[in-house]
């Protein structure tokens, strides 16, 4: 049996790599709208039944959307997989200038059962054996993270440290002594055995299922991940009686289109106010701009996600290239003819296509007209 190495002076943790960006769950769009996924399934079973990537993939954003985001967070780190010494994801609480520099670990496993004391005993050991080498110092919080939760006996043991110290230490060699590293057997001699003793393993917590899934849900990725229902649509916001700096593109080529059929210059609304039909389109228009952005605001606010608006005018851009192209003057011919197409747009599975209204569709052209994705004229 190979002795444990002697206590040095204690440093903070280095060479971790910074949290990689979560890669997009697959069939999202299936999992928001329900379709071949078998929803609606409970938050916490989905969490349960998920794989080992999956579990993964849920780790990394609730790392960079939820404890990068902690008021006390100044970084977040991964080390993970081999040589880690205990360490997957690191909140630091102080700038690397700041010694002694606080941390918190997050041990985040993938299990097949519920976390037992035997299987975390090899991971508490790790920590007690490199901070008694001086590997790294001693983080203010050590949180188990697993898909399942840990058992009833794992969690009395650490709602009572004291108890947690004696399963350790007297369970050293079967659980931790050939666990820590594959170089060596480590040893509890009498050094190790007094620096687990002052240890603080009051630090060694559980991070509960349902309290990952709530801190999950305050970021942007919760509802693809779990498809949780959307709440009722609002009514769409009404257009602010000027016209807004957000409109002005689109605004712009309106008063093209109309001076084109009025043969003289457009800068304001009050120039046609005789005309009943020029000036029901401009208001018209500006109705459904709005209509359109209330979509955004439900992308944004209930799907926590306004990209799903951009890639809703990917579609449609994509969707009327041919009727954009082929579409002639004059201006408001080729405006009425590309909205009627627009209106007729098949969609598929985008995960908005169940919340369009017409005016939605009409609105979506002038947000592409907004962004010089259609001109008019």
């Amino acid at each position: 049996m190979t002795k444990s190495q002697p206590p040095k002076t204690l440093s903070p943790v280095v060479g971790l790599q910074v949290i990689p960006t979560p890669t997009p769950w697959p069939n999202a769009n299936a999992r928001l709208l329900g379709l071949g996924m078998g929803l609606p399934v409970e938050p916490l079973v989905r969490l349960a039944q998920f794989s080992a990537t999956e579990f993964e993939r849920f780790t990394l954003e609730w790392a960079t959307d939820y404890l990068a985001k902690l008021q006390d967070a100044h970084e977040v780190q991964q080390r993970g997989g081999a040589g880690d010494k205990g360490r997957d994801i690191i909140v630091w609480l102080d700038a690397s200038n700041v010694q002694p520099r606080r941390w918190i670990l997050y041990q985040c496993k993938h299990y097949g059962v519920n976390l037992g004391e035997g299987v975390a005993a090899a991971e508490i050991g790790k920590i007690l054996f490199y901070t008694y080498r001086g590997d790294y110092t001693t983080p203010k919080e050590y949180w188990f993270v697993t898909h399942k939760g840990v058992t009833s006996d794992f969690q009395d043991l650490l709602d009572t440290p004291d108890k947690l110290r004696e399963f350790i230490l007297a369970n050293w060699e079967k659980y931790c002594a050939a666990k820590i590293t594959s170089k060596i057997k480590v040893a509890l001699d009498s050094k190790l055995r007094t620096h687990i003793e002052a240890f603080p393993f009051s630090i060694f917590r559980a991070k509960q299922p349902h309290d990952l899934i709530s801190e999950h849900k305050q970021t942007r990725y919760h509802l693809t991940v779990f498809g949780a229902p959307l709440i009722d649509r609002p009514k769409p916001p009404i257009p602010p009686s000027s016209v807004a700096p957000a409109e002005t593109r689109y605004v712009t080529q309106l008063y093209k289109a109309i001076e084109e059929r009025l043969g003289f210059a457009i800068t304001d609304p009050s120039q046609f106010a005789n005309e009943a039909m020029l000036r029901k389109l401009f208001e018209r228009s500006r109705i459904t701009f709005y209509c359109a952005e209330g979509l955004k605001e439900l992308a944004r606010d209930q799907m926590a996600d306004a990209e799903f608006f951009n890639t809703l005018l990917d579609e449609f851009s994509d969707g009327l290239f041919h009727s954009i192209m082929s579409a002639h003057p004059p201006a408001l011919n080729r405006l009425s003819v590309i909205i009627q197409a627009a209106q007729a747009l098949q969609l598929g599975g985008h995960v908005l296509a169940p919340h369009l209204l017409a005016n939605d569709r009409e609105g979506i052209c002038h947000h592409l007209a907004n962004d010089d994705r259609i001109i008019w004229g």
